[in-house]
């Protein structure tokens, strides 16, 4: 059997843009373009919460990778057009465009970091699962009791992901993911935990700079995060 690859990353603004859930799939096509260009179906993505926000480093979903959809394909096939985060289309100049309608990125052109330059738009990959369980604000915060080597590595975590790890902390995320499917049968658990962020903030740069965005979307939405 090959080695699994597990992907641990942190989740700044969870507004239901990335990851995407819907129709009983779960979708990654916006942020986090080195996990979305990598992952390969059957790989294991675990996203937890920031240390600020309590519960600390909440569980927000794990996903099993089923479907990896390349070459911008996502926001031309018809059956994912209507998801919120199909937010780019096609032209007949080959480019992608941000939809006029589109919920998500409002606020700058963030095609660079989403789909990559044209005309190869290396980053416009999506990662489909139909194999997820999605806490959103359901608060599930003692993972950590069970966890001990993997509590302190996603507290130590300031930016990217991770996905080569020592072997207790491998096991640890394998026992995490049995036991979570074990104790939930549903894969879609609770709503966003921030629903009225129109932005979404990607940590690929650094914890520091999205602080500042966050705060300035705080600002602009009148609520806090």
């Amino acid at each position: 059997m090959s080695h699994q690859r597990m992907y641990v990353y942190k989740i700044v603004v969870d507004n239901g843009g990335a990851p995407c859930v819907q129709d009983r799939l779960l979708s990654l096509a916006i942020c986090k373009p080195a996990i979305r260009r990598t992952a390969q179906p059957g790989d294991l993505i675990f996203a937890f919460g920031t240390n600020a926000k309590a519960p600390a480093n909440r569980l927000v979903y794990i996903a099993r990778v089923t479907e990896r959809v390349a070459e911008g394909l996502y926001y031309t096939r018809e059956d994912y057009s209507l998801r919120p985060d199909c937010i780019y289309e096609r032209r007949p100049n080959g480019r992608l465009v941000r939809k006029a309608d589109a919920r998500y990125h409002n606020q700058a052109d963030v095609r660079p970091r989403d789909v990559g330059q044209y005309p190869e738009y290396q980053n416009a990959v999506v990662l489909i699962s139909s194999d997820f369980r999605y806490f959103g604000k359901f608060k599930n915060g003692d993972w950590k009791r069970d966890c001990p080597n993997l509590a302190d590595l996603v507290e130590n975590m300031s930016q990217g992901h991770r996905v080569e790890h020592p072997a207790e902390v491998y096991q640890e995320l394998l026992s995490l993911k049995r036991a979570i499917w074990k104790k939930y049968r549903s894969m879609e658990l609770g709503p966003p935990l921030h629903p009225h962020l129109d932005e979404t903030v990607d940590d690929d740069e650094s914890f520091e700079s999205t602080s500042v965005v966050c705060h300035h979307v705080k600002d602009r939405a009148g609520v806090g995060l």
